[in-house]
């Protein structure tokens, strides 16, 4: 989908797989903007998503055998890394995935009702560098501040350099009114929106999946189509996952 106010953007590669430095990963790359990197170890529920040695989203492990992340980065299969802040290297775990679970709703025009649940082959080993992370019990209200975390080139400037490493930025939830400014079809109570405050760090143009963390809680997954990057304020639209516990329970039941 072609979200408003979409700049022109070259969408660069990463080279970089799982793996195979030489390999593609494409424009789903999250782009942390004046972002940090994040402290080692912090995400250890986040992982990346491959298909044919390219990265295509970010997700979470919300149960040993369970991935959550966005539906428009459906494919056949993937191979799932986790367990190392770094693209390549470090110390990460590949497992493969040929099951994945859109939701019924999934509008691929809109990208409204953007989730997806990937089914892991083989049950994640748990560790210190491998962790799930629950689902929120409860909604975030405008005004609280989070975190969004992600791979990627970590500037806009002309030959922008990438970073192995997971990036975090600060963001903080804004109101529907608020957004539906900038995103006219934003789909309320569904969709959450959150923005830099002062116009500093923020994601942009992608990697799609990466988790917006609230207070300790796993309120979002960056949605697709939306590339604010234009201005320093334009806010990110993510999937409210709060809205959606009874779906995701429901079908980690039904196809375990």
């Amino acid at each position: 989908m072609e979200g408003p106010l979409l700049p022109t953007l070259l969408l660069l590669l990463l080279s970089l797989a799982p793996g195979s430095a030489g390999q593609e990963a494409h424009g789903n790359g999250e782009r942390i903007i004046n972002g940090v990197v994040c402290p080692r170890g912090s995400h250890p529920w986040q992982v990346a998503l491959y298909h044919n040695n390219t990265l295509q989203c970010s997700g979470v492990l919300i149960n040993q055998q369970w991935v959550l992340t966005v539906a428009h980065c459906h494919m056949s299969d993937y191979i799932v890394q986790m367990g190392s802040d770094l693209l390549v290297g470090g110390r990460a775990r590949n497992i493969n995935a040929t099951e994945s679970f859109v939701h019924p709703w999934y509008d691929n025009r809109t990208d409204d009702h953007d989730i997806m649940l990937v089914k892991l082959s083989s049950p994640a080993r748990l560790s210190r560098n491998v962790k799930k992370i629950n689902l929120p019990s409860s909604c975030k209200d405008p005004g609280t501040s989070c975190t969004v975390s992600g791979w990627g080139i970590t500037t806009m400037a002309e030959g922008a350099t990438f970073s192995s490493e997971l990036m975090c930025s600060d963001v903080s939830l804004i109101t529907y009114p608020e957004c539906k400014l900038y995103y006219p079809t934003v789909l309320k109570n569904y969709m959450i929106c959150a923005a830099p405050p002062f116009g500093l760090g923020y994601p942009c143009t992608g990697d799609s999946g990466s988790p917006l963390i609230c207070e300790g809680s796993l309120q979002g997954l960056v949605s697709g189509g939306y590339y604010p990057c234009s201005l320093a304020y334009e806010p990110v639209v993510y999937t409210r996952l709060c809205m959606y516990r009874k779906w995701i329970s429901d079908t980690m039941k039904t196809n375990s």
